[in-house]
């Protein structure tokens, strides 16, 4: 379900522990253009730890908080502030690369800078939070299956009896393709939403949670990419989107998994 409003004012109507996991953005605070909200606020930090402190409450005492944030030039300590003051203990304080340089080359989706000060950044922050810190994660689940060409995979298997290792606090997940409009059309929509995450991303979080069968929840839904990956896994899912127009797209592309 998703629910076309403010969602601090959604969850202050939301009973105590209702909802297993939650994966959100929030918006960075830097003047994007989204479509019909305006992405500037002078109490940003304060209104999020609001907002997140009220996600713990709504949050079963054994759920889990996936929390992705981008450090910006004007507050580039705005998510350590955030993530500070929020009740849940920060279990896992995991890096998502979005690009990283490897043996001389890019790899995953970069825009070129002009800036002569600045590097791009190819990285964002994902805090993990918990209540309190000890809450058990999936490591099979969300582990990485060992390389074919690993030197030392068949050792490792004979050692441990496993064919996967577990999974790091550093992730490089590349935004799906924009190579043609209307490939950009069905990741964005007819808005243009201009802060989308990587469906894998969203798979990840879910899965270092061991959720099985339960409720997702984000109350930043945008384009609904973390509803459209809780139906593909078989669970239930609920977000809050203040923009219709966006609301139209997410119910659109939750449709399509459904048929699909």
């Amino acid at each position: 379900m998703i629910f076309n409003g403010d969602c601090l004012e959604f969850m202050k109507n939301t009973e105590d522990n209702y909802y297993d996991v939650v994966v959100t953005s929030p918006p960075y605070n830097i003047n994007i253009n989204y479509n019909n909200y305006n992405d500037i606020r002078d109490d940003y930090i304060e209104w999020l730890v609001e907002i997140f402190n009220e996600v713990c409450r709504v949050l079963k005492p054994t759920g889990h908080l996936f929390l992705n944030m981008a450090s910006t030039k004007k507050n580039p300590f705005a998510p350590y502030k955030i993530a500070e003051k929020i009740n849940w203990e920060l279990q896992n304080n995991i890096v998502w690369a979005k690009s990283i340089e490897i043996d001389g080359y890019v790899r995953g989706y970069n825009i070129p800078t002009s800036s002569k000060r600045y590097l791009k950044n190819g990285w964002e922050h994902l805090f993990h939070f918990t209540q309190n810190g000890n809450t058990p994660i999936d490591l099979e689940l969300s582990g990485v299956p060992y390389n074919k060409n690993y030197n030392n995979a068949e050792r490792a298997f004979k050692r441990t009896g496993k064919t996967w290792t577990p999974t790091t606090t550093c992730w490089h997940y590349t935004y799906q393709s924009k190579a043609t409009k209307e490939i950009n059309k069905q990741i964005t929509g007819d808005k243009l939403h201009p802060a989308i995450f990587p469906k894998k991303l969203v798979e990840k979080c879910i899965k270092v949670s061991g959720l099985k069968n339960g409720i997702v929840f984000d109350p930043f839904a945008g384009t609904g990419t973390t509803m459209v990956v809780a139906k593909e896994m078989g669970l239930k899912y609920f977000g809050c989107e203040i923009d219709k127009d966006y609301v139209d797209f997410i119910k659109k592309r939750i449709s399509e998994v459904e048929d699909g």
